[in-house]
Formats: structure tokens, C-alpha cells, sequence
């Protein structure tokens, strides 16, 4: 459906018969005519009634106030329709200097004017030679509307954009906010939701903010009202949100006009983790990189619009390898580079997080976010084992057990291990020959400095930094032979090579049989039995431990090639398809211009063939 804004006029019944009587001289001008007045001055010429409402040549309306009207500018094609004058009745092009160029009257600037004012302008200039001018101005074909984006969105810039019809014959649909958010790839999580800016451009003035619309609000109750219909030369401005709302954050990640969340994001994190350093996080996947172990999420569905495995700050630690024992959560900062040079600093509570089941503290995080994690001043023994529970704590540590114990070397244990716990997994003491009083902790502190305890043993005690300590990552534990068994090892030593001799002669002489029986008893009673093959075999159990890391090491760099490979090919495709609807711009563009190449052709062949005839007024 056409738009059209007409102007009439109030007419008499009377004035209307005289009218009637007069149309066939109203279409017939002279060649060249002074504006005079009318021949009967004493005549009361009829004044043209106020202009009605102009309609709006929109696909849907509606925002937080009632829309204006649309205004004419360059590229715009109208049709003027002049009651009884079909000569002047015809499509014209708005020029690129915003005038159009009207026979008689010649140049008319109709620059920023709604249909209606424009329709009065061209009245006006018609006035001195058409008696009762009744003008009627359709809006046939939109510009391209020229729009920018800035602030808080993904892909801030100027977009071109072409107004799309309803139908055949249909109004002219334009883009409105939430479409042209979608454009810019979405809001990020830092951008007001709440004071999105539209900013518009005056007639013959400077640019003026003229709508702040609330998207918040359209996410809590569906008010439409809010997605407003943008025009030519309109900017969209997302100002940074002075506070973050994390609840809102989260509420609108799924949003169609949100920043997408499946993009990987680089993020840094330093501080108490056990792997600080720069890290991508993922939405679909994470990985605990101390001790190569695999979690698996449910990659995010955005046909069915599940939001699963969001980059939230206890997963970015978790890549991290997760907080160590001295980290403080309830300091956690989030450092923020915001549009603008500017830097927000967010503080997070994690342990409101565990207390109060306070999902806010779990923020998402978004690109260049830096993750801090402070050293605690004092560390509450009470709260290690429930931090270490948690999802943001390393899967397990690795320790060592070495000296006289059952099962010694390396370990993995959960990271809330005190000592006593760590001895008992590795099969406790070796009755026949450990200190079982004493074991000594070495500890490798990040200044690359080495502390050695002493710490008298008591499987009585609870956790406690004294008798009982909580382990950390590469702790060292040793347990030294009690006072016997270094007296039997000496001993052994020294009766060594007596036995290498009486096995030499236990052929020719039966005197050592009894010697070397003594020996035996004496290794069976003090040492353990024979304690070289055992220490073989652990040799050969290590061996096959480290065979097993090395194994695993590999497939974890393999796998991670593989998905590096094919983020690379998937932003090939999306590169390719950018392109793709780049072109296909393009050549709608190329078509609309040939088309409107061709009417101006087919208006100017039907102008030549068609002589204009002007003959005098009748007066």
C-alpha cells in the first residue's frame, strides 16, 4: 500500500460548482505567466484546510513515544500528483542536493521534510499559477538508509542499509534497533541495556539524542514498544553500563541482539592458580590443564536456544588449573578494558558463591577481561577442605611420597590433602624400617626458594599447620629409616663383598653355609626381605608411570591441534559467506540502479512524444 499525504482543500457547495465549472481552465497554463492576482480581487479566495496527519510509510511502528514522520532526503523517488493537471503528475527523483526539479516552478527543496511539508511547499509554489493548487506527494521508493553503530557492540561502524517493502505494492519496512544491533553482531555483556541512545539529525541543526530506549524491559515483560524503527542518518549508541548487573547479564546472554557467547574469548589470569598465565576459554568446552584431565559441556544449541557452558570466571580458573590453598575468593577481581580507554575493576565474592548459592558472583567474563586471584592473609584451615570441593579447584595435585614407606613416588591426590592423608595413600609406613615419629616436608615456594619441616607425626591429630598441614602442589614428603635399620644397612654393606666371597667357595667348602644362613636371617629380620628386587620393581612401576604421562601428554596436544584446525575452517566458512552476502548486496543494488535508469529512459521517451500544449487562462 502506497503512502500519501494529500492536501485539500475546505470548499463550499457553491465554490465546489464554480470549481467544477473551471477544472478544464485550471489544467491549461499560459507558456509564461506573472503571478497576478485573482481577476475578481473583492473574491474571497477559499484557504486550504490544515494539513491531516501524515502516515507513515513504515513496516511496524510503535516506540516509546509516537514516531515521526519519515522526511525526505537525497536518493528518494516520489510521485507528485496534481489534481487536474496530469502534465506535472509524474515520479520524480530527489536530487543529491535534496531538491526536486518541478516544471514551471523549477527547483524546490524539499531536504528533511516529512510528505506533508513537502506537499505544502509544493502548494505554495504552485499558488501563483495554478488556482486551488491541490497537491498529493507518495513516497514510491526509500533511499538506502545510512546508519552507524557505536559503543558496547561487537562490530561497531556505518551500515548502509536498504528498506525492504511489504508485498506487492506494499509500505516500505525499515530496520528497526534490534534488527540493527543484530547487524553489529550484538550487545556485549558491558553495555547499558537500560539508556541504548538513538541520535538523530535536525533540520538545518546539530544532532540531538531522541530516543533512550530500555531493551531491559523488553526482556522482562516483551514490551515491543521499546524496538523502535530507525531512519537515515540515525546513530545507535550503547554507552558502558556503570555498574554490572550480572543477574541482567546472564537474563540477556541468550538474546538474539547479545554479543555471541560461543566465540572463544582470551582472557589472563595470575595470582593464586596453579597455572597462571594468558588462556582462550571456550563455551562449548574446558579442560583442566594440571593433571590433563577432560571435562566435557554440552556445546550451546542455538536452534533450540539452550545456553549451556557459559565463560564464567569459575570455569576460566578451572583452565587454569585451578585457586591453590592460599587464594583468597572473596577478593577476586576482574579487571575490564571498557569503549573508551577506560579500565572497570569488578570485584567477586566466590565465597557467597559456596555460602549462599549466589550465581551473580559467577560472572561472565568477555575478551581482554584480566583474573586476579590475591593472596590470602591468613588461611582458615576450616574452609580448605569446602574450597577444595569445589568445581574451581584443581581435579588433584601431585605430590611425592619418598623414603620408607609402602607404596613411595609420585601421587595424585585431591587438593584439601593434609599429611596424615597423603602417608595413608601411600600405604603407610614400612613397619620394619621407616621413623614412624618424624617425616619431613619440602616444600618449592614461588620465589624458587626450597622450606624444609620437620613434623613430628600423630595420626590423633586433626588438621592442623603444625602436626597435620594441608599439602600443596609438588610437595615433597620424607620418610627417613628409623635408628635399626641404618645400623643393618651399614652392616650389610660392610659383609657385602664376605658374601660375594662364600659364594664363590660354597663349592669346594661347606664352612660358610652357616655364615651365609646367618646373613639371610639377619636381611629377613632387619631389612625386609630382599629389598633390591622391590626397589627394582618400583623402578619399573615409574617407568611405566612416566611411559603412561608421556602417552597421555601426547594425545592431549594431538587433540588440541585438531580442534585448532577446525576453529581455523570454520572461520574460513564464515569469511566466505561474509562475501557471499556482501555480493549479493551488491548486486541488489546494481539492480535497483538499472531499474530506475531504465524509468527515467521510458519518462523522457514519453516526454518527446508527447507535446506539451499550454494555451492562456481563461479568465
Amino acid at each position: 500500500m502506497k503512502h500519501t499525504v494529500k492536501t485539500a482543500t475546505n470548499l463550499s457547495l457553491s465554490a465546489l460548482l464554480v470549481l467544477n465549472s473551471s477544472l478544464p481552465g485550471i489544467a491549461q497554463l499560459p507558456a509564461v505567466r506573472n503571478p497576478a492576482p485573482s481577476a475578481n480581487p473583492n473574491q474571497r479566495r477559499v484557504p486550504p484546510p490544515p494539513p491531516p496527519g501524515s502516515s507513515l510509510p513504515l513496516g511496524n511502528s510503535g516506540g516509546l513515544t509516537q514516531e515521526a514522520a519519515y522526511t525526505l532526503g537525497s536518493g528518494d523517488r516520489i510521485a507528485l500528483d496534481i489534481f487536474g493537471v496530469p502534465e506535472f503528475s509524474k515520479e520524480y527523483q530527489v536530487l543529491v542536493d535534496g531538491t526536486l526539479n518541478l516544471p514551471i516552478i523549477g527547483s524546490v527543496s524539499i531536504q528533511g521534510l516529512t510528505l506533508q511539508q513537502a506537499a505544502n511547499v509544493i502548494t505554495k509554489r504552485y499558488e501563483p499559477f495554478i488556482n486551488v493548487p491541490v497537491v498529493t506527494v507518495t513516497l514510491m521508493l526509500a533511499r538506502p538508509l545510512n546508519i552507524g553503530i557505536a559503543g558496547e557492540v561487537t562490530r561497531p561502524g556505518s551500515y548502509k542499509i536498504n528498506p525492504a517493502r511489504e508485498g506487492s505494492g506494499g509500505g516500505v519496512k525499515f530496520p528497526t534497533l534490534m534488527e540493527m544491533l543484530q547487524l553489529a553482531k550484538g550487545v556485549t555483556s558491558a553495555g547499558d541495556m537500560r539508556n541504548v541512545q538513538i541520535r538523530r539529525s535536525r533540520r538545518g541543526g546539530a544532532e540531538q539524542v531522541t530516543t533512550v530506549v530500555n531493551l531491559q524491559d523488553f526482556l522482562d515483560t516483551g514490551n515491543l514498544s521499546q524496538d523502535v524503527t530507525i531512519r537515515d542518518g540515525d546513530t545507535i549508541f550503547v554507552p558502558t553500563a556503570s555498574a554490572l548487573n550480572t543477574q541482567e547479564v546472564r537474563q540477556r546472554a541468550s538474546a538474539n541482539f547479545s554479543a555471541d557467547i560461543t566465540k572463544p574469548i582470551g582472557v589472563v589470569i595470575v595470582g593464586e592458580v596453579n597455572r597462571p598465565g594468558p588462556y582462550t576459554v571456550f563455551a562449548s568446552d574446558v579442560r583442566s590443564t594440571n593433571q590433563q584431565t577432560e571435562l566435557s559441556f554440552v556445546s550451546i544449541d542455538q536452534q533450540q536456544g539452550a545456553v549451556v557452558g557459559l565463560p564464567t570466571i569459575t570455569r576460566a580458573l578451572k583452565i587454569a588449573g585451578g585457586i591453590t590453598t592460599e587464594a583468597d575468593i572473596r577478593r577476586v577481581q576482574i579487571r575490564r578494558q571498557v569503549k573508551g580507554g577506560n579500565e572497570q575493576t569488578i570485584m567477586v565474592n566466590l565465597w557467597d558463591l559456596l555460602q549462599k548459592g549466589d550465581s551473580t558472583q559467577d560472572i561472565l567474563l568477555q575478551e581482554g577481561d584480566s583474573v586476579i586471584i590475591p593472596t590470602a592473609s591468613t588461611v582458615d584451615l576450616t574452609e580448605v577442605s569446602q574450597i577444595g570441593s569445589t568445581s574451581f579447584s584443581p581435579n588433584a595435585i601431585s605430590i611425592n611420597v619418598v623414603g620408607e614407606v609402602i607404596r613411595p613416588g609420585a601421587l595424585l591426590v585431591k587438593p584439601s590433602t593434609s599429611l596424615h592423608q597423603a602417608l595413608l595413600t601411600a600405604g603407610s609406613f614400612n613397619q620394619l624400617r621407616a621413623k614412624k615419629d618424624k617425616v619431613e616436608l619440602l616444600r618449592l615456594n614461588s620465589n624458587g626458594t626450597v622450606t624444609r619441616r620437620t613434623i613430628d607425626v600423630d595420626f590423633a591429630q586433626g588438621l592442623n599447620p603444625d602436626n597435620n598441614p594441608v599439602l600443596r602442589n609438588n610437595d615433597v614428603i620424607l620418610v627417613a629409616r628409623s635408628g635399626y635399620t641404618r645400623v643393618g644397612d651399614n652392616i650389610n654393606s660392610f659383609l657385602q663383598p664376605v658374601i660375594g666371597v662364600a659364594t664363590g667357595i660354597n663349592a669346594v667348602s661347606g664352612v660358610f653355609t652357616g655364615f651365609q644362613t646367618t646373613i639371610n636371617a639377619f636381611q629377613n629380620l632387619f631389612l625386609g626381605g630382599d629389598f633390591e628386587r622391590r626397589n627394582q620393581l618400583r623402578q619399573i612401576r615409574e617407568q611405566r608411570q612416566d611411559r603412561q604421562e608421556q602417552r597421555e601428554d601426547r594425545q592431549l596436544e594431538r587433540q588440541i591441534q585438531r580442534e585448532d584446525r577446525q576453529q581455523q575452517a570454520e572461520d574460513r566458512q564464515q569469511q566466505a559467506e561474509d562475501r557471499r552476502l556482501q555480493l549479493e548486496d551488491r548486486q541488489r543494488q546494481i539492480n535497483v540502479e538499472n531499474q530506475q535508469l531504465q524509468l527515467q529512459q521510458q519518462q523522457l521517451q514519453l516526454q518527446q512524444m508527447q507535446p506539451q500544449q499550454i494555451q492562456p487562462m481563461n479568465p
